[in-house]
């Protein structure tokens, strides 16, 4: 049986083709899959998902800065969890602690590169900074992270992620 989406999506293909617009490829891939096409400015995508992973990453800033190990895991897959050590997470946290460092990962730029309904990767521009006894503010780098993310019994988890430092940190990883 052919879904009402498909038949609506080709319905309209052909409505398109027949005023003479000219689709890309990606595009009508896109439609037929229920796909954003890559396209910025492109507006086939579902909002609601589109927030839902904006969340994931304000909450992987909070949840780290303030030292809430349980939830930023809560935030990957099993998969990419099997690649990390809450271990090293809460040395890197007792760290700063010790040194009254208190780090900030101010979240910018989130790009979408990929987004379907169940799977994305996006860019994330980020500015790290430290503050020392409540008082000296340092900016550390920035920071570009590749995150592959993907929907696990409907909640937007990270699947993996990869971290370009554009300087030198100061507690190197």
């Amino acid at each position: 049986m052919i879904s009402r989406k498909y038949l609506l999506s080709i319905l309209t293909l052909i409505i398109l083709n027949s005023c003479d617009h000219k689709i890309k490829e990606a595009e009508i891939k896109a439609m037929i899959k229920n796909e954003w096409s890559g396209i910025p400015g492109d507006s086939n995508f579902k909002v609601a998902d589109r927030m839902a992973i904006i969340d994931v990453m304000n909450a992987y800033s909070m949840y780290w800065d303030n030292s809430d190990i349980d939830k930023f895991f809560g935030l990957f897959s099993d998969e990419a969890l099997q690649n990390m050590s809450k271990e090293k997470a809460n040395e890197r946290l007792d760290y700063f602690k010790t040194n009254s460092l208190q780090r900030r990962h101010l979240m910018a730029n989130t790009h979408f590169l990929q987004q379907s309904d169940s799977t994305a990767y996006i860019k994330q521009y980020t500015l790290l900074t430290s503050t020392k006894n409540d008082k000296e503010f340092t900016p550390i780098s920035t920071l570009v992270y590749d995150i592959w993310l993907i929907k696990v019994d409907g909640i937007w988890k990270i699947s993996k992620r990869k971290m370009k430092v554009d300087g030198e940190l100061d507690l190197p990883l």
